[in-house]
């Protein structure tokens, strides 16, 4: 009996519905923003997408602006996106350097306007998700 509630224990812990698959940052700093400085946020989310496939959810916070989009990072952690909410949007490279805990956005913001924005964020680490 002892061998069995011992290999029910080990088989349970090695059961993919528990692998630690995903992880859940929050990206803050300081860049210009139409010319003064700003502090904006990226909220990350890296998750499987599939068997083989991974995929990063970003959400963009500027002041009352919410953008989101995702992009698969399978192959690389980075990408060209479009963060969007209606008309508004961020567009271009987004880049997430993991061993370090940086976010990098080159690209434009539009929302009403046009502005340039180029930052290197530091991420807080939220921890790892399970089963998702």
């Amino acid at each position: 009996m002892k061998k069995l509630i011992c290999f029910l224990l080990v088989a349970g812990s090695v059961s993919p519905a528990f692998a630690r698959d995903s992880t859940w940052r929050l990206c803050t700093g300081v860049t210009d923003v139409f010319e003064a400085p700003t502090k904006i946020a990226v909220n990350l989310y890296e998750h499987r997408n599939g068997p083989d496939k991974r995929e990063t959810k970003l959400t963009f916070i500027y002041g009352s602006y919410i953008l989101q989009g995702s992009f698969d990072n399978t192959e690389s952690d980075s990408a060209t996106v479009k963060l969007k909410q209606g008309e508004d949007n961020y567009s271009g490279l987004v880049e997430v350097d993991y061993q370090n805990s940086t976010l990098t956005l080159n690209g434009t913001l539009d929302v009403s306007n046009k502005t340039p924005i180029k930052a290197t964020l530091q991420c807080e680490d939220f921890g790892e998700q399970y089963g998702q």
